[in-house]
């Protein structure tokens, strides 16, 4: 097995942050050794460059060499495919979706576990498959089932790569689809149909992220007409919502979108309403419209007040930590600095060792922004780096975005830490843009 293999092995199994695995190797090596060994930040960045194929010295061969074999176990054949690795993701979806609360990673690898050994899924497996093999009718047990499904899928992509989940979720879209070509039941088809506009939503936000503008916009359409059948124009305004991140940088164009968004929502579904009004706000102050992006986060907040995050699949992320996060993005950017001060208390105030890895991305970008604004170079550097490693770990575009956004304001600070970080980032950061759907 490879270097960078039996890294990752390593962070996953273990649990670990880049740092813990740092931790983990000075404390193989030798008290005398341990005094020659760089800091933290610099062993970090030599681990990363290994993962990426670059050649290793001898001193961190030894290193690694001992920090395998006291944790022989996570390499042995037995342990190699994890439980999120073996795990069927339809069924994991069904599982988390069900207990319709919040998933941290550790809960999440358990509830892995448990479904590779156990059966709690298969009983409504089984109704699944007669309905789509003809030999039952699809009941109400049968779309709950996949209602179950689609809300787990909304809370694994806060935990996992869209690589680890969009087969997975492509084959649901498809059993719901088999489901409404032989339903008759209107009730359930609407139902159905609801369930078809909240999957592909996902669906095109993980095409996106894979790069796949053709399939993006496939099921993005599906959302439209799945949301028109079900008279659901909540679907609708959250492709909207997805799409002001698509498109390119265009930040004039966002602000449109999430407009038109807005406008098609109405006041019905308040937790979609502030989300769409948060983006809103972000995507005026990149336009420098002050007054727009102040006028749509006053509103958000006033209306996130009284919104139930969990009323649709797609408002699970947008928790307190997350929403601050957002009020921070737009307050900095318009030098409301009493405000964005305000804002990231509640934001440090809300997160924690349970924060989900994709919301560390965003989040803690946005935190690198706002006091690298307020003048504490020390603090948005440190910010940075928890967001890169976030960021790295999940592959994840919105985080890059936003980190883009971070290193272009570095650029104009002469301290070391920032001078580091931005050739730190250079360095990690992949090549490939993302497609617009302009």
């Amino acid at each position: 097995m490879e270097l960078p293999e039996r890294i990752r092995l390593l962070l996953e199994r273990k649990i670990w942050s880049q740092r813990a695995l740092v931790r983990e190797m000075r404390d193989v090596a030798a008290p005398g050794e341990r005094a020659q060994l760089p800091s933290l930040d610099s062993m970090a960045r030599r681990i990363r460059a290994h993962q990426k194929g670059e050649p290793v010295g001898p001193v961190y061969a030894e290193l690694y060499r001992r920090l395998f074999a006291k944790y022989g176990e996570v390499f042995s054949p037995a342990t190699l495919a994890g439980p999120e690795d073996i795990a069927d993701p339809l069924v994991l979806a069904w599982t988390v979706g069900r207990l319709n609360q919040r998933v941290d990673r550790r809960t999440l690898l358990q509830l892995a576990a448990v479904t590779v050994t156990g059966p709690s899924a298969l009983e409504p497996a089984e109704r699944l498959m007669k309905a789509l093999t003809g030999t039952n009718r699809p009941d109400i047990e049968t779309v709950r089932h996949l209602e179950d499904r689609t809300k787990g899928f909304h809370r694994l992509e806060e935990h996992w790569p869209a690589r680890k989940l969009y087969p997975a979720l492509l084959t649901h879209i498809g059993e719901i689809s088999t489901l409404l070509e032989v339903n008759r039941d209107e009730s359930l088809r609407r139902r159905l149909a609801v369930s078809a506009g909240e999957s592909a939503v996902l669906a095109a936000w993980f095409a996106w992220e894979l790069g796949d503008r053709g399939r993006a916009e496939e099921q993005a359409r599906l959302v439209g007409i799945a949301a028109k059948y079900a008279d659901d124009v909540a679907s609708a305004a959250c492709m909207g919502g997805y799409q002001t991140y698509m498109t390119g940088g265009n930040h004039v164009v966002g602000v449109s979108l999430a407009t038109g968004a807005l406008n098609r929502l109405g006041n019905g579904d308040k937790a979609t309403r502030a989300w769409l009004l948060a983006r809103k706000g972000e995507e005026a102050a990149l336009t420098g419209d002050r007054q727009t992006a102040l006028e749509s986060i006053r509103e958000a907040e006033d209306v996130y007040a009284g919104a139930n995050n969990a009323a649709r699949p797609w408002t699970f992320f947008l928790d307190p930590a997350r929403f601050a996060s957002m009020t921070l993005s737009v307050y900095s950017r318009i030098a409301e600095e009493d405000r964005a001060m305000r804002a990231s208390q509640r934001v440090s105030a809300f997160m924690g060792p349970a924060t989900e890895t994709k919301k560390l991305c965003v989040v803690q970008a946005d935190m690198a922004l706002a006091y690298f604004r307020l003048g504490d170079v020390t603090e948005a550097v440190r910010y940075a780096k928890s967001s890169l490693e976030a960021t790295t770990t999940m592959a994840a575009p919105l985080g890059w975005d936003r980190l883009d956004q971070v290193v272009d304001e570095f650029s104009s600070s002469r301290a070391p830490a920032a001078s580091q970080f931005r050739a730190e980032y250079a360095a990690t950061r992949p090549k490939t843009e993302l497609p617009s759907l302009l």
